[in-house]
């Protein structure tokens, strides 16, 4: 009886999802392509990880909207300023199908803020720093890609093989703004999905504490609360305290902030996802960033596993205003993952107009009693020594290149050499990003992996095979709100 209540419950909400994206699907306000930074974020510009360029677009969405529908009116003539501004109905308004909620080619997408826009080009709640949002992402992958639980070297449940919610995703908060002097703030983040124990707080490792087994999980259908922290600024420096999203690495949990569905083996296998503790930015120039702060080792959610103690701190530097570098570490007791530290650099450079790379080199290295390349058994992800499938010590190289073919299609490569525990991995993906629509996008992608010192077979739900020698396809679609 639990069990068909859980089954009942989890379906319920796959089905709420599925019709809340289809009503933000019909609310979608012309057809454009987001902000690059948004579908392949450059570490230059902050991504959602820390509440940067993602949300700022939702934030900024009504106001350009009302903007770009000022400069059409019934006749097909430009209106006064002052019309443009204050008409309530130029929303509805058309030029053929040139403007208007149909046609066009390029606009803005809709935004659950943007119902409380004011008539004259406010809007209630944005206007006091307040924001809210979020998206629905649904996908399918034709095999586990080496995802650290689940859908990779555990094998321990099916995340593939069939067209799932990944994630169903909402935050709120309210924006930390120092440069009027003193303002408070803080964030809530909610995932639910087959990638809801990415986010998850598992790094406690002791089930029931935050999210972390706390009756959260539902099959392969989990929650997390990512994350929950207060944050306060003045001037140029901002410091939060809670459970964020780490600083570490160039691939994210949300997955609009990344242009690949699958992701990287170092992303998955040996970079932190969140923290709990305290993290402090400091703009000291246009050009220079620096972050620093404690948090209580890797992936924990209010609890202290094993001693968890660690430094975390890093910068981010404008080069020229075509190339960024981002540096950031952790060092210290990291808790499940034992004492030692990873290095993070990632570099960005836009080449040309429409071509642009990303360089990211990660070490890690620990004491940890664990080996990444031990041929672990199709059982539950139980974090911490003695553990096959997590790496001790790893290197990663990764390389990406995207190229803009037009307003709507961009197409990107990723290239990684993943070396853990002596053992080398490689994968090469390659795809498109299409918007066909301004909250839409698709995401078609091919993966080939390999590994010369691993050809093992791994067992799971419907799947044995080579896991690091194979080629998969996955697609997937997210509709943002």
């Amino acid at each position: 009886m639990v069990l068909k209540k859980k089954i009942h419950w989890t379906n319920l909400w796959v089905g709420l999802s599925l019709l809340y994206g289809v009503g933000g699907l019909l609310g979608t306000i012309r057809s454009a392509v987001a902000e690059p930074a948004c579908s392949a974020p450059t570490q230059g510009s902050p991504t959602i990880q820390g509440g940067g360029c993602c949300d700022k677009l939702f934030d900024d969405a009504a106001t350009r909207l009302k903007d770009y529908n000022g400069k059409c009116s019934p006749d097909g003539t430009t209106p006064s300023a002052a019309t443009a501004v204050c008409d309530p109905n130029a929303l509805f308004n058309g030029c053929g199908m040139g403007c208007g909620l149909l046609g066009g080619e390029l606009g803005e997408p809709w935004t659950a803020i943007s119902l409380f826009d004011t008539e004259c080009g406010g809007n209630r709640f944005k206007d006091k720093g307040w924001i809210f949002g979020g998206f629905t992402q649904f996908g399918y992958q034709s095999g586990p890609d080496g995802a650290f639980a689940g859908n990779g070297p555990f094998v321990s449940q099916k995340e593939y093989k069939f067209f799932g919610l990944n994630q169903q995703y909402l935050f709120a908060g309210k924006v930390a703004d120092g440069s009027k002097g003193f303002d408070w703030g803080f964030r809530t983040d909610v995932i639910f999905g087959l990638d809801g124990n990415e986010g998850q707080a598992f790094g406690n490792v002791d089930a029931g504490k935050y999210d972390y087994f706390n009756g959260f999980n539902h099959g392969a259908y989990e929650w997390a609360l990512p994350q929950l922290y207060a944050e306060v600024a003045m001037g140029s420096l901002s410091v939060k305290a809670g459970h964020f999203y780490t600083p570490i690495g160039y691939e994210v949990i949300p997955s609009n902030g990344n242009f690949f569905l699958s992701r990287q083996l170092t992303f998955y296998n040996s970079e932190p996802f969140t923290h709990t503790g305290v993290l402090g930015t400091y703009k000291t120039s246009d050009k220079l960033a620096l972050i620093g702060g404690w948090v209580a080792g890797m992936d924990t959610g209010f609890a202290q596993y094993d001693g968890g103690n660690s430094a975390i701190g890093g910068f981010t530097y404008t080069i020229d205003d075509k190339t960024s570098l981002l540096y950031a570490g952790i060092y210290g007791n990291l808790g499940w993952r034992g004492d030692g530290a990873i290095n993070s650099v990632i570099l960005t450079r836009k080449w040309a107009e429409k071509w642009s790379t990303v360089h990211q080199f990660d070490v890690l290295g620990t004491n940890a009693n664990v080996d990444f390349n031990a041929n672990p058994t199709p059982t539950g992800f139980v974090p911490g020594p003695p553990g096959a499938g997590v790496a001790r010590n790893s290197t990663g190289l990764i390389n990406y290149a995207f190229y803009d073919i037009n307003a709507k299609t961009k197409a990107g490569v990723r290239y990684e050499w993943y070396k853990a525990d002596g053992t080398s991995y490689q994968t090469l993906t390659g795809g498109v990003n299409v918007k066909p629509i301004a909250n839409l996008i698709i995401r078609p992608e091919v993966r080939y992996m390999f590994s010369e010192g691993n050809h093992q077979t791994y067992t799971g739900p419907d799947y044995s095979g080579e896991l690091f020698n194979q080629t998969q396809f996955g697609i997937d679609a997210i509709l943002t709100f």
